[in-house]
């Protein structure tokens, strides 16, 4: 880090201004005093908190959009007289701006030595943690909401608090679940007491109403230990300096920062940062003259990313946070006067007393801000960012200055001579990122103006995600009538819009138009084809999208124009009111609470198999004290390592000039290809891929050479001062281009057969033909933890081992093994925990082992290398894209005779796993169908990207999409539903499928009838049908989706595991085997077969790490097949224990297990075991195209409800319901969350999560690179898109013979069937598109974003800009 002083020679102006100025910064962290050294001025709070060991506040993608960095901080407010606490981003608070607060982490509230907060222990309790990654943040966020509360918080509170939280694993509900128990409901429902039951039925504690999630028929479940977990809880006591008490250890605000004063602060920072912090205006005043470029910061939340992912560098930063002048909140006669300083959440409070106290005709402006910001950002943001920093950013697409200009809104500027002036807000903005502010002056303050009677304000925006996240077009409205003749007049008009232009832009000819014109129906049009010259959009405009953003600045002036005529309306003042179809246009979007229910059985097998236990590590995971590769303390004289990557998507290097890398502070060495002491190439399959790129690279992103240096962030420096010269060769970039040049991956050509297609399509027998193609997108894995490893020699570099987040120690180790030329005996690779994987970590984790464990080894230092969120996500690869096209013949009642079907799917550069994803993709390309004649033709295509690697699913739900289409397009050619087309074609035991397998156990009917019923399908189809005839503009659809998928993985050698299982003489166990906890519950399953083996409790049975050094040779955690081998294995162990304790069992003398062990051991009796299990029968050749694949199928189906906003292309899922078969669950409580976050991950994928490369379709992003690199732009669900009624059942009675225990996996089988929602939504599509006469089938590509549903939702608007089988682009 680094302490930096004054550099010699500064000037007097900068030598009188640090007069009276303090370096000494004090923070309290959990209730500990610490004054902050200078010279730390470049440290985030984060970097700060991990430094001195708090490690429960995670880094997971430095950008303030996950929320798992997230912590609560205390200050306390000297004219109020008393605290505040609130939530923020400890990854873009800038360390000294916390000076003089306390800072509450994870830690501080409890652990498992002084017991755990309630918020902590419910978490745990309700299955509300997983990978656990992101636990703290959440954590965090609700303790923040807890303390910050003088009343116990609504549902509403709760769920609004967390919007600035993502998990990748659980699906969200059982979260929310957890914290309800903090809010205002009916107690009786979380009492053990009679009431907990009507008419014999269980209440379900997250509804209140009668369910079966603890199924009454197993009288033998502890009643009290499931309601443990929904306890009621309310504060001992609040009072105004520390909060809401929820027990008595809750540390109190800290008294010296109560009585302290404030000093202004002069600190320093690396690479000769200065921080200010003045007090008063004329210190702020003073500085800015001595530095007119300095940086004024407030919540650092766009400075905290330029400077992180941007390369950017402020040499002067001035935080003015404690400037009373720009902290100002006042009610005027001539509107509200907000200083530049006050946050987002202050104005937000602020502004809802306003409305509260004055009448709505003045209030209008003010409302309109309150909408918007409640989708403005998450929680932790808005407590931080400031009114005046997101006006001076002037970001082209803020959803705040679009309104500041529409209300007239005056902005105050102030000079370093302490001058005044005012502009209008509409003058404010002079270019992209460029505003009416000289250097040498200051935003001091906004006025908002009242509106005045019949001035109607209206704000708009769409986004891919309705919460935090940002607009793809915004709008700010505002219109006054007046009366004259009996008429209602436009008096004055503004229309501004954002996200179409580098500034905000007013439609000012349109305006000119209007003023004066009677508001009546009779504009709409000419207001139209003026907004269309106002707002021009150029083909390759930045953002892309161009016709969906240009129909989107129609709709909204259209709403905005239906809005202003039903508020007139229900005045009476006008004439013609809305039709009633017309108001679904008007409704403002408000989201209930969400309600969660489940269903399943308890079949207990032993102690522990059967039961919903709670995740092993979960108390862990709460209290921030359960370790990830990142949190691993690391050796002294550890390095950090940056990737040098390629910016070409396909070129030859020239040259590599290192030198002023080599001059960069802390650096300590660049490897390249020719340090590689072993064999450059790798790959899981094939050799086809360099460690090291050496001549020429095949991708952005890929890896040139790694750099070490004394810290991560000079590291990153160095890196990004390696020059690098290129020669640049034509790249391939789309599939489509892939298959025109014959660009395909060496021998991926694939075939399956079964029956004679081409006899059938001409035999006469079909009534009908349909072909048409399917594009499947792609999607980022986004587990919450980035790619990391630690590596380091021993014994001089005789051997290495490392730490590594991977889904494949023996991968890492295999890797390693290769490029040093190490035999795989000298190589340990160990595995704690893994913030999620989803596949993501399964191969391409491996190859930044390999790069970081050269330096290491060349070095014989230890190195550590964490990739931030941007790289990660620009070169780890993600679910492939497809292409699929068919053919299908079919009779005229809906029975499919013959399927032909090419796919395609974009590998990448290197091959990595991408055709065994191809072949699985080929064996689930019939879905759950019965066709006597199919034939399915598969081939990799080579691009220029990134390698595609396993993802979730692993080809099969892209190939179910592709089914699924078909099927749809069926029905529409045969006027059916496809529910009806589905039904009909279902599988049966005794069906060969096409790769020559038997089917058995089938049990498709079943879930599919118990999904039919638990929905009420036809009485949902009613009321949807009755829905959509009353609504124009708001359509509501429905739709069924099921499932088949294969359980093992499709190379038989890896359905293998092997296991070690060690029996102490207390009576514990400690067992190790091949897979890796992820966050599914892997081990807590393994340690239930244990506990149930050796009839002991669940808390005798002890997993530690997965390493290579104690079984060899594991197969990946991947393919769901892990809890089958691993637990069969450990099975195995545990008999062989068994079996040589039986003897000494058999003399019946022992009281205990602990007794029964020691007993045995005085017998010398070898309490250890290695157990091994193989998937029996499985395997496929593929030279005959026959074979049995997979063991057994998990079985499943989903019914989804949305409604969609046809003006805008939102949406929102009203109701999920879904039923697996999941055989004799070994863990429902599991499982169940299993199910709930892989519907949820597969709504993302379906609906949401669009990856943007820079392609011929998107030709305003680089060639080759990727625009998605990050929770800024790439949006996956968060709280508020989980389905309102969250409906999840197991089949019951379906022992499974080929597994474990009778049970099922179940990690990939739930996600595809997320894509009910795409179906739910198009079936919603074409309620609108039949509105206007459109009854044809169209293609609809996933994900069906906003822009997706808009442009299919075909109407006036639509028509102006793109034709009726517009396709929006995609990338593929």
């Amino acid at each position: 880090m680094g302490s930096l002083t004054r550099a010699a020679g500064e000037g007097p102006a900068a030598a009188a201004e640090e007069e009276g100025w303090s370096d000494e910064a004090v923070i309290y962290v959990n209730g500990v005093r610490r004054v902050l050294p200078d010279g730390l001025a470049h440290l985030t709070l984060l970097q700060y908190l991990r430094d001195i060991g708090l490690r429960g506040t995670k880094l997971g993608c430095g950008e303030g959009g996950c929320g798992a960095c997230t912590v609560m901080v205390s200050c306390y407010d000297q004219t109020a007289k008393r605290s505040q606490h609130f939530a923020i981003n400890a990854c873009l608070a800038p360390l000294y701006s916390v000076e003089g607060m306390h800072i509450i982490t994870v830690e501080g509230i409890g652990d498992r030595q002084r017991g755990l907060h309630p918020v902590q222990e419910c978490l745990a309790k309700a299955h509300g943690s997983q990978c656990g990654f992101c636990t703290p943040g959440f954590v965090m966020s609700m303790y923040s909401l807890l303390r910050s509360s003088k009343q116990p918080p609504t549902e509403d509170q709760i769920e609004d608090c967390l919007a600035g939280n993502l998990c990748r694993c659980t699906g969200y509900r059982p979260i929310i679940d957890a914290f309800r128990v903090f809010a205002k409901t009916d107690n009786l429902a979380y009492t053990n007491s009679s009431s907990g039951h009507t008419n014999g039925q269980v209440i379900c504690p997250s509804t209140g109403k009668p369910c079966s999630c603890r199924n009454e028929t197993d009288v033998s479940v502890n009643e009290a230990s499931l309601l443990s977990s929904v306890e009621r809880y309310s504060p001992c006591s609040y009072n105004e300096i520390d909060g809401s008490a929820y027990n008595e250890r809750e540390l109190i605000f800290p008294p010296e920062l109560q009585l302290r004063k404030a000093m202004p602060l002069k600190l320093n920072g690396f690479n000769q940062i200065r921080w200010y912090r003045p007090l008063k205006l004329t210190q702020l005043l003073h500085l800015k003259s001595c530095y007119p470029d300095a940086k004024l910061i407030i919540g650092n939340s766009e400075v905290g990313v330029e400077t992180k992912f941007k390369n950017a560098q402020y040499k002067v930063m001035i935080s003015v946070t404690h400037v009373p002048e720009l902290n100002t909140l006042k009610v005027k006669e001539d509107g509200i006067h907000i200083g530049s300083a006050v946050r987002l959440a202050q104005l937000q409070k602020f502004l809802k007393k306003v409305t509260e106290e004055h009448d709505l005709p003045e209030t209008s402006s003010c409302q309109a801000i309150i909408r918007q910001l409640k989708w403005f950002a998450g929680t932790q943001i808005r407590n931080v960012a400031s009114v005046g920093g997101n006006i001076c950013t002037a970001s082209p697409i803020s959803d705040l200055n679009p309104l500041w200009m529409a209300v007239g809104a005056k902005f105050q500027i102030l000079d370093v001579n302490s001058n005044v002036r005012t502009t209008l807000a509409k003058d404010f903005f002079l270019g992209y990122r460029k505003v009416d502010l000289k250097p040498d002056e200051i935003l001091l303050s906004v006025t908002l103006p009242w509106t005045r009677p019949f001035e109607y304000v209206k704000e708009f925006k769409q986004a891919h995600r309705r919460e935090d996240d940002i607009a793809l077009v915004n709008a700010g409205m505002r219109v006054c009538l007046s009366e004259a003749e009996g008429k209602w007049i436009i008096s004055d008009v503004s229309i501004v819009y954002g996200g179409v232009a580098a500034v905000p832009l007013s439609a000012s000819r349109t305006e000119s138009f209007l003023h004066g014109k009677k508001w009546d129906s009779g504009l709409l049009d000419d207001t139209y084809n003026l907004l269309k010259e106002d707002i021009p959009l150029s083909e390759n405009a930045p953002g892309g999208m161009i016709e969906f953003r240009r129909s989107l600045t129609l709709s909204f002036f259209f709403k905005f124009f239906l809005s202003v005529t039903h508020e007139m309306n229900t005045k009476g003042l006008l004439e013609d009111g809305l039709d009633a179809d017309h108001l679904s246009a008007v409704q403002p979007y408000s989201r209930p609470v969400s309600v969660g229910t489940q269903s399943y059985e308890l079949v207990r097998q032993g102690t522990s198999v059967g039961q919903p236990m709670v995740h092993m590590s979960a108390m862990l995971q709460v209290t921030g004290e359960a370790e990830y590769t990142d949190d691993t303390p690391t050796p002294p004289n550890t390095l950090h390592a940056a990737l040098v990557l390629s910016k070409k998507a396909h070129a030859r290097i020239l040259s590599i000039d290192d030198s002023l890398a080599k001059s960069s502070p802390g650096f300590a060495g660049l490897f390249l290809s020719k340090d590689i002491p072993g064999a450059n190439h790798t790959g899981p399959v094939i050799h086809d891929e360099e460690v090291f790129a050496s001549d020429i690279v095949t991708c952005v992103g890929q890896i040139i050479g790694i750099i070490v240096a004394d810290t991560h962030d000079n590291a990153k420096n160095a890196a990004n001062k390696v020059h690098i010269e290129y020669s640049e060769l034509p790249a391939i970039l789309s599939i489509e281009e892939a298959i025109k040049n014959g660009s395909f991956h060496p021998n991926t050509k694939k075939c399956l057969v079964k029956g004679d297609v081409e006899q059938c399509f001409l035999s006469g027998a079909c009534d009908r033909f349909i072909s048409g193609e399917v594009q499947v997108g792609g999607q980022e894995h986004f587990y919450m933890e980035p790619q990391c490893t630690l590596a380091w020699p021993v014994d001089s570099g005789n051997e290495i081992h490392m730490v590594s987040s991977t889904q494949a120690p023996q991968k890492h180790q295999k890797y390693v093994a290769n490029v040093l030329g190490l035999p795989l005996s000298k190589v340990v690779c160990k595995t704690k925990r893994i913030g999620g994987g989803f596949g993501g970590k399964e191969t391409r984790s491996a190859i930044f082992a390999a790069a970081a464990s050269v330096p290491s080894y060349c070095l014989r230092r230890p190195v550590k290398l964490v990739l931030d969120r941007d790289v990660d996500m620009i070169s780890t690869g993600q679910r492939h894209s497809f292409l699929g096209k068919y053919k299908v013949g079919f009779t005229n009642d809906g029975k499919i005779l013959a399927l032909d079907l090419e796919i395609y799917n974009n590998g990448g550069h290197s091959l990595d796993l991408s055709l065994a994803v191809l072949e699985r993709a080929m064996f689930h390309s019939e879905n759950v169908y019965d066709i006597a004649n199919i034939r399915v033709s598969g081939q990799v295509c080579f691009t220029n990207f990134p390698s595609n690697t396993a993802f979730r699913g692993f080809g099969g739900p892209q190939a179910l999409l592709i089914a699924e289409n078909w099927i749809h397009h069926i029905a529409t050619e045969l006027q059916r539903s496809p529910e009806e087309i589905r039904e009909l074609n279902f599988h049966d035991n005794g069906v060969v499928l096409h790769y020559g397998q038997l089917l058995q156990n089938c049990t498709i009917s079943s879930v599919w009838d118990e999904l039919k019923a638990s929905c009420n399908f036809v009485e949902a189809r009613k009321a949807v049908n009755s829905f959509n005839s009353n609504n124009r503009w708001r359509k509501r659809g429905i739709a069924m989706i099921p499932t088949k998928f294969g359980i093992s993985f499709t190379s038989k050698f890896m359905n293998q595991a092997g296991a070690l299982v060690q029996v102490y003489t207390d009576g514990t166990v400690l067992v190790t085997h091949g897979g890796v906890e992820m966050g599914q519950g892997l081990h807590t399953k393994v340690a239930q077969v244990a506990a149930s083996s050796f009839n002991i409790p669940l808390n005798s049975v002890f997993i530690s790490e997965t390493s290579t050094d104690k079984v060899p040779n594991a197969s990946p955690t991947a393919a769901s097949a892990s809890s089958d081998l691993y637990g069969a294995a450990v099975l195995d162990a545990c008999e062989q224990i068994k079996a040589r304790m039986e003897p000494i069992a058999s003399r019946g003398a022992h009281n205990s297990f602990a007794e029964l062990a020691q007993a045995c051991y005085m017998e010398r009796v070898d309490l250890s075991a290695h157990g091994f299990y193989a998937t029996p029968i499985v395997g496929f050749d593929w030279t005959a195209g026959k074979g049995t694949p997979f063991n057994y199928f998990t079985y499943g189906a989903a019914f989804a409800e949305v409604e969609i906003d046809t003006l805008t292309g939102d949406f929102y899922t009203r109701t999920a319901d879904i039923v697996m078969d999941l055989g004799f669950s070994i863990n429902p409580a599991i499982d169940i969350g299993q199910i709930e976050g892989a519907f949820i991950q597969g709504l993302g994928w379906a609906a949401m999560e669009e990856l943007k490369w820079g392609d011929k379709n998107h030709k305003w992003i680089r060639p080759g690179h990727l625009f998605t690199c990050g929770p800024g732009s790439y949006k996956i669900p968060s709280v508020n898109d989980i389905p309102l009624n969250f409906k999840v059942s197991l089949l019951k009675g379906v022992p499974n013979p080929k597994a474990i225990h009778s049970s099922k996996a179940v990690g990939e089988p739930p996600f595809f069937l997320g894509a009910s929602v795409l179906f739910a939504i198009k079936d919603a599509i074409f309620a609108a598109r039949a509105e206007e006469g459109h009854l044809d089938w169209f293609p609809l590509d996933n994900p069906v974003t906003p822009e997706r549903i808009r442009m299919a939702c075909v109407d006036s608007i639509t028509k102006k800009f793109a034709s009726v089988d517009y396709r929006p682009k995609l990338s593929v």
